[in-house]
């Protein structure tokens, strides 16, 4: 079932080319615009996230398009359902029950995943749209979730790009020895590499 899933998303890619309709593009804009940093990166070492933040960016979210990163976990179930089923009919002479293969044919689908994924979204650049995306979100306001930004130590917080579409994002204060806290609205004033720098308020220029 998974292959089969798997083939009908290419077919209907490859027909919606004929009328000039990508499926994909529109499940893109659908989904909430959630901003998945690569946790493993250094300067991420103190970052206060969420459980849902540590799943995604396990699973290579953010890396790669929505739908690529379906087939890939479907295609390494099935090919991981095969391998168990061989295996069990070699060793005991019998196919284990297709609940019981699910198992471990999810755990190869979830590694495969997370490392192939990885492994694409270093070769291919992101999309254009998205990195554009990412620098119109300076200049808005994000509001702190989770955790206490300080400088050198990044939180969790929600913001709205011009679209409407929601992103969670990693940020810190911009001025020293500021500190925010779960609840404060801060003002997005740029961004170096996964985390965005914020300030409570705008200075008024000088006369």
């Amino acid at each position: 079932m998974a292959l089969i899933v798997m083939l009908a998303i290419g077919v209907i890619e490859l027909l919606s080319l004929l009328i000039g309709f990508s499926p994909s593009a529109s499940i893109e804009a659908a989904l909430p615009g959630m901003e998945v940093p690569d946790l493993e990166a250094p300067e991420l070492s103190g970052a206060e996230v969420g459980p849902l933040s540590h799943v995604l960016s396990w699973f290579s979210v953010g890396r790669l398009p929505f739908l690529a990163l379906l087939v890939i976990f479907l295609t390494g179930f099935a090919l991981s359902g095969y391998i168990v089923q061989w295996a069990a009919i070699a060793a005991i002479g019998t196919a284990l029950s297709p609940w019981l293969a699910s198992v471990p044919a999810l755990i190869g689908a979830s590694f495969a995943t997370r490392h192939l994924g990885r492994w694409l979204g270093d070769i291919f650049p992101r999309d254009q749209s998205e990195a554009a995306s990412r620098s119109d979100l300076i200049g808005s306001y994000a509001t702190i979730i989770r955790g206490e930004a300080r400088q050198g130590q990044p939180a969790e917080a929600k913001t709205t790009d011009l679209r409407g579409r929601t992103h969670y994002i990693l940020l810190e204060p911009g001025d020293p020895g500021t500190t925010y806290a779960a609840g404060d609205r801060v003002f997005l004033t740029g961004r170096d590499k996964n985390i965005y720098r914020a300030i409570t308020r705008l200075t008024p220029p000088q006369e």
